[in-house]
C-alpha cells in the first residue's frame, strides 16, 4: 500500500493537468497544420492555362461547336457578363476542368438599359 500526503496528490493533480494544457496548447497552434503550397511560377501558371485551353478546344468540339477559342468565345458565366452578353435560359455549360465554361453561339447580347 502506498501512502500520499494531501499535498503531494495535489501537486501530481497540478502536474498532470500543467502537461494536459501545454499539450493542448502545441495541438491548437498548428501542430497538425497543412503545410502552406508555394506560389505558382508563371511559367506553370502558362502551362495550366495551356493545358485548360486544349481540354476546352477538345471539349466543345466534341459537342459540335466551331471555331472555338478560349477565353475569347468560351467563357465562364460571369466573364460572359461582364463583355456586355447573357448566356441565354437553359444552356448548358461544357465542364474543362472545374470551369463550367459557355460558348458565345449560347448568348445573347445584354439588353440597353432603359434610364
Amino acid at each position: 500500500m502506498v501512502d500520499i500526503t494531501a499535498e503531494a496528490l495535489a501537486q501530481m493533480v497540478a502536474d498532470a493537468v500543467a502537461a494536459a494544457t501545454a499539450k493542448k496548447k502545441t495541438a491548437k497552434s498548428g501542430g497538425n497544420k497543412k503545410p502552406t503550397r508555394e506560389p505558382l511560377t508563371e511559367e506553370q501558371k502558362a502551362a495550366n492555362r495551356k493545358k485548360t485551353d486544349i481540354l476546352t478546344m477538345a471539349n466543345f468540339t466534341a459537342k459540335g461547336y466551331k471555331d472555338v477559342q478560349p477565353r475569347v468565345n468560351v467563357m465562364t458565366y460571369n466573364k460572359w457578363i461582364e463583355n456586355g452578353r447573357m448566356v441565354r435560359k437553359g444552356e448548358k455549360s461544357v465542364k474543362c476542368g472545374s470551369f463550367p465554361l459557355f460558348h458565345i453561339d449560347q448568348t445573347d447580347p445584354l439588353p440597353a438599359t432603359k434610364h
